[in-house]
């Protein structure tokens, strides 16, 4: 909270910038449309597009797998309980998506061995098209004494859990050599360099000794990414062990049916591999990061198929010690999931190489939030016959937790980010800036109020919000309802900041104490609201301005918070949409899908926090594409300039902008410091240039009347 606070007060010194701030908390940042509308066939194969295989939840669930069926149907499995290996509650569940469609089937169970976990679930089809399930036991709650099992079923692509026909447990026996390649190359990873770690010389010593007892090679070998399948037919399954901290080959020459160990992959802590195969067949293995500082993505290389791998080296690629998984696409590009900060698992990146890994030259996030607000990780991806990329992978956000599928096409993954703007599901041409010209802050003067009234007479503007507490805003209302079709929203006001120009609340201030300063007024900044009103006070004045203006026989069209204070907390956005849904009048949420604007916010120090992107993710009323204010200048002319470039930098897609128009009066100057920047606002909208640039330009206006008819119509 002193955070957030510290935040705020930084950004209320710039008055309506801290309005974009704030407002932009509310951004989707997760840089995706979590449980988004179908999109339009007009780009179906062309569109980022993501969901929730299942509802969040509390339980624990990690470590996904995902295939793609021969009839197009995907199959998702997970593990999920009350913990991992020391919760032996832990099952392997699994849940449909049907070709074509949005959305997964009610998840059911794939493996259960019942008093024991049952994790890292992998999924595969092999050359027969039988599919695979590997995974293991943990057995003594340990993992080094896990179990690798396996299911294979014909009888798979119907409603449910596929139809078994065989299981079995898989035993691997690496043999002398086993402990001999361990112990040599070790000594090739010596370097004229301080050891590793202060124990290194203890630590390699013991795991020399573990891998010469048969009993400790022989078991604890996990799985967890996808097994590569060669030209030859040749399956290398990778997996690793946290006893010896290596990775090694599961190798079948049978489809699966039986398998063999390769020789370790030796390094220090790398787990985990994901395989690619080079044009020349050199095989790749790129692997977790477990060991010393500074974390990396580890490297090991194979000329032999599988079976024997150089000692590792460390990649330029940061690792947090997480997951990662690289495939080869279908034009020989490879692409890369991973965590790409040495620091967490709070970055989800998909990188792309075209030179088989020599360097990854484009770079997209998946999700990206700050550190402690969620976490990312474990990807499991394929590249399905039509070419679209799919990838699940563990979505946790504090004490929520679900698996995130995600799918697009490499054009995205390309940098070249096509998607269906939230102008275009309302129905407004595609490829148009379609922006809402939005006046704010009327109802706080007859200043305002008079700017106002003359902008929806003249057509010029037809969209603005009142605030309910101020002392013109019965006059505006009254004036609203002999209006034909205004388009007039309430802008929700819990903060009275001028010095000597004040206003308290409309709810009883028996029932809103915290929204109350000593003078009897609502605070004048956000931070002082946050400090001391609840959400319930909170949504007690919100309901009450609502009410009020629905009393007084007009209906808004919208809602939007004053200085962003409903954007304060995560509380507070709970309320402000709650009551935007129950009263089914919109909220001016922006959903970001673009990865760089998004992260060009953040940099600014926008209060986004995992749980308030989870809120809106959930939001189902219309959002907006963009947001931005008119920008200040030291002129009229300078101010006009600025505005006609915020417009022309804007993508195609649905953008509000807010300004603050008012007639220039003796009063005005002593209510704001503002107030040269509100006049020449007023008069922006009046100028022919003004009127001759939005021609030029091809912009659609519209309102959120329009937007919400709109709409309803869609829905």
């Amino acid at each position: 909270m002193k955070k957030i606070i510290i935040l705020l007060s930084a950004y209320l010194r710039y008055g309506n910038i801290w309005k974009s701030v704030i407002l932009s908390a509310v951004l989707c940042i997760n840089f995706s449309l979590v449980n988004a509308d179908p999109p339009q066939k007009r780009a179906e194969k062309s569109i980022f597009t993501s969901e929730h295989v299942f509802p969040l939840q509390s339980q624990h669930v990690h470590g996904s797998s995902l295939v793609e069926l021969p009839n197009g149907d995907l199959l998702c499995c997970w593990f999920e309980g009350s913990g991992e290996r020391t919760a032996n509650d832990v099952v392997i569940k699994g849940a449909r998506q049907h070709k074509g469609e949005s959305g997964w089937s009610t998840p059911f169970i794939m493996a259960d061995t019942q008093n024991n976990p049952d994790c890292n679930p992998v999924l595969f089809i092999d050359n027969n098209n039988r599919l695979h399930l590997s995974w293991i036991v943990v057995v003594a709650n340990q993992w080094e004494r896990s179990i690798l099992k396996t299911r294979i079923s014909t009888d798979y692509q119907n409603e449910g859990a596929p139809k078994w026909q065989w299981q079995d447990i898989v035993l691997l026996k690496p043999g002398e050599e086993f402990a001999k390649t361990i112990e040599q190359k070790f000594r090739e990873l010596k370097t004229p360099e301080p050891a590793w770690a202060a124990y290194a010389p203890i630590y390699e010593k013991m795991i020399i000794e573990a891998a010469k007892d048969a009993s400790k090679r022989e078991v604890g070998w996990m799985t967890r990414i996808h097994p590569l399948i060669l030209p030859s037919g040749r399956i290398l399954l990778p997996l690793y062990s946290d006893g010896f901290n290596v990775s090694l080959t599961a190798i079948s020459d049978d489809n699966g049916d039986t398998w063999s160990p390769s020789l370790p992959i030796v390094g220090r802590g790398n787990v985990q591999p994901s395989i690619l195969r080079k044009k020349d067949g050199t095989l790749v293995a790129y692997m977790r990061d477990n060991g010393d500082a500074p974390g990396r993505i580890i490297e090991s290389i194979s000329k032999d198929n599988g079976y024997e791998w150089s000692v590792t080296h460390k990649t330029d690629l940061p690792n947090p010690g997480s997951s990662v998984e690289a495939i080869s696409l279908k034009d020989g590009r490879w692409l890369l999931v991973h965590n790409d900060r040495e620091e967490g698992r709070h970055r989800l990146a998909v990188s792309l190489s075209d030179d088989e890994g020599k360097t990854w030259k484009v770079t997209k996030y998946l999700e990206n939030v700050q550190k402690g607000e969620g976490s990312f990780s474990y990807p499991s991806v394929i590249q399905g016959k039509d070419g679209l990329i799919h990838i699940t992978y563990s979505y946790h956000l504090k004490d929520k937790k679900t698996i995130k599928h995600v799918c697009f096409p490499a054009s995205w993954a390309e940098g070249k980010d096509i998607k269906i703007t939230n102008a275009e599901k309302l129905g407004f041409p595609a490829g148009k800036k379609v922006i809402l010209l939005h006046i704010d802050d009327a109802g706080m003067c007859d200043e305002a109020n008079i700017a106002t009234r003359h902008y929806f007479e003249t057509g010029d503007l037809r969209s603005t919000a009142v605030m309910v507490p101020c002392p013109y805003a019965e006059d505006l209302i009254k004036w609203a309802k002999k209006q034909k079709s205004p388009d007039i929203g309430i802008h929700l006001t819990l903060t009275s900041e001028w010095k000597n120009y004040r206003w308290g609340p409309v709810a009883d201030p028996d029932k809103v104490p915290g929204l109350i300063d000593p003078e009897g007024k609502l605070w004048h900044d956000v931070p002082d609201v946050v400090m001391h009103a609840s959400a319930e006070e909170v949504e007690t004045e919100v309901r009450a301005q609502i009410d009020k203006v629905l009393a007084m026989g007009y209906t808004p069209t919208h809602i939007d918070t004053h200085m962003g204070t409903l954007y304060g907390s995560a509380e507070y956005v709970k309320v402000f949409l709650k009551i935007a849904a129950e009263y089914n009048i919109p909220a001016n949420a922006i959903d970001l899908s673009d990865t760089v604007i998004a992260e060009n916010f953040r940099k600014e120090g926008y209060p986004v926090t995992g749980e308030v992107v989870e809120l809106l993710n959930q939001y189902a009323l219309p959002k907006l594409d963009n947001f931005s204010s008119v920008p200040d200048g030291k002129s009229y002319e300078e101010k006009r300039a600025g505005f006609f470039a915020l417009v022309t930098s804007l993508n195609a897609g649905l953008t509000e902008i807010i300004f603050h128009p008012s007639v220039e009066t003796d009063n005005l100057k002593t209510i704001t410091n503002s107030w040269q920047q509100r006049v020449w606002e007023a008069q922006l909208f009046s100028d022919p240039a003004v009127r001759n640039f939005f021609a030029d330009e091809g912009v659609v206006i519209t309102t959120w009347k329009e937007i919400m008819e709109r709409h309803k119509k869609r829905n």
